[in-house]
């Protein structure tokens, strides 16, 4: 049976503080395989549910969102540095073990490319080599 709504969509949904539902919906479920603790923060609002973190990660999961909490949370038109950038979109691939990430965190922005993990450590070390260089002549070109 599908929800049915008594006075219709647009009555706004009365809500409880985010900590009172997490007593109300805490338990554990096996979610892809682990033992997870679930969740909800919201009741009723449409495009949000519960969820899931698995039991072997919820202390680290717990400071990440303690930090988030005492310094606050980026609002959602941050754009993130180019160091975040990288950090968040780069890979190892399983198929072929290829690494790729990203400098820019516009939709349909091209990853770059590394045939495997070694050619990736190389890059890495060759651009630690020229950096002291490419920062010379960047101050040059700044200083016209």
């Amino acid at each position: 049976m599908s929800k049915i709504m008594l006075f219709g969509e647009n009555n706004p949904v009365v809500t409880v503080p985010a900590s009172e539902m997490l007593m109300k919906s805490a338990g554990f479920d096996v979610v892809n395989g682990q033992l997870s603790f679930i969740f909800a923060t919201s009741e009723g609002k449409r495009g949000y549910g519960k969820q899931a973190i698995p039991v072997d990660s919820l202390e680290e999961s717990y400071l990440v969102l303690e930090e988030l909490a005492e310094l606050g949370v980026k609002s959602d038109d941050y754009v993130p540095t180019t160091s975040e950038v990288i950090q968040q979109s780069i890979i190892l691939s399983s198929e072929d073990g290829s690494v790729r990430f990203k400098t820019q965190s516009e939709k349909g922005k091209k990853p770059t490319y590394f045939m495997s993990e070694t050619d990736f450590r190389g890059f890495v070390s060759k651009f630690g080599e020229l950096l002291p260089a490419i920062l010379k002549k960047a101050e040059q070109i700044k200083q016209g």
